[in-house]
C-alpha cells in the first residue's frame, strides 16, 4: 500500500508539473495497475492462513487456487528458520517444515516472529509425542483414537455421560479433527463456522 501511494504521489505530481494531453491516461492507467497489484497483494495475504494445533500444523493459501498442507505433529522430524538481515530487523522469516509425509516439506514465507512459532511446533511435538504416549498406556484399548488425553471424560472430569447434550460433551471437528465442545459454533483451533 505504500508502494501504491508513492507511486501516486510521483505520478500525480509528474501529470501536473508536464500538462500535456497524453500524460493524464498514462498515469491514470499506471495507476490502475498499481492499485490492482496491491489488491492482490491483500488478497495472496489475507487468504494464506496456517494454524498450530495439538495434532497438526495446517498450511493453506491461494486466491483462486486453494492448497492445503497437513502436517501431522508425529511426523515431523525438522524445523527450520531463515531471516535476512531486514528481516532479523522487523521480525520476519521463512519457516520450513520438513516432514515424512509425502509431500515432504511446508514451507511459510514471511511470517512474523518465525523463532517463536519454531519453538511452539517444537513444544507442541513433544507434549503430543509424551502426552500421546502416556494416554496411550493409560486407556484400556492401548490407543488414544485421536482424542487429546482427557477429552473423552464427562463434564467434572469423571466418567462419559449425559449424552452430547451435557455441558462438557465434546465432538470432533470436521474440517481439523481437533477436540472441540458439542455446542462449539466456531472451531477454536482452525476457526472455521460448524
Amino acid at each position: 500500500m505504500a508502494l501504491v501511494l508513492f507511486l501516486l504521489g510521483c505520478l500525480a505530481a509528474a501529470a501536473w508539473f508536464v500538462r500535456r494531453p497524453h500524460v493524464l491516461p498514462a498515469v491514470a492507467a499506471l495507476f490502475g495497475v498499481a492499485v490492482a497489484w496491491a489488491l492482490w497483494r491483500w488478497l495472496d495475504w489475507h487468504c494464506d492462513l496456517w494454524a498450530v494445533t495439538s495434532q497438526r500444523v495446517i498450511d493453506e493459501e491461494g486466491v483462486l487456487a486453494v492448497r492445503v498442507v497437513d502436517s501431522p505433529l508425529d511426523t515431523i522430524h525438522n524445523v527450520t528458520c531463515e531471516q535476512s538481515l531486514l528481516g532479523r530487523m522487523l521480525r520476519y522469516g521463512t519457516l520450513n517444515i520438513q516432514t515424512a509425509a509425502e509431500h515432504g516439506s511446508t514451507t511459510i514465507v514471511d511470517v512474523t516472529r518465525p523463532e517463536d512459532l519454531r519453538e511452539t511446533i517444537l513444544e507442541l511435538q513433544q507434549r503430543y509425542k509424551y502426552g500421546g504416549a502416556a494416554a496411550a498406556a493409560k486407556s484400556p484399548a492401548g490407543a488414544v483414537g485421536g482424542r487429546r488425553p482427557g477429552a473423552e471424560r464427562g463434564p467434572e472430569g469423571g466418567a462419559p455421560g449425559g449424552g452430547a447434550e451435557a455441558e462438557g460433551a465434546m465432538r470432533d471437528c470436521p474440517y481439523c479433527a481437533e477436540t472441540i465442545k458439542a455446542k462449539a459454533k466456531v472451531c477454536r483451533f482452525c476457526g472455521r463456522t460448524l
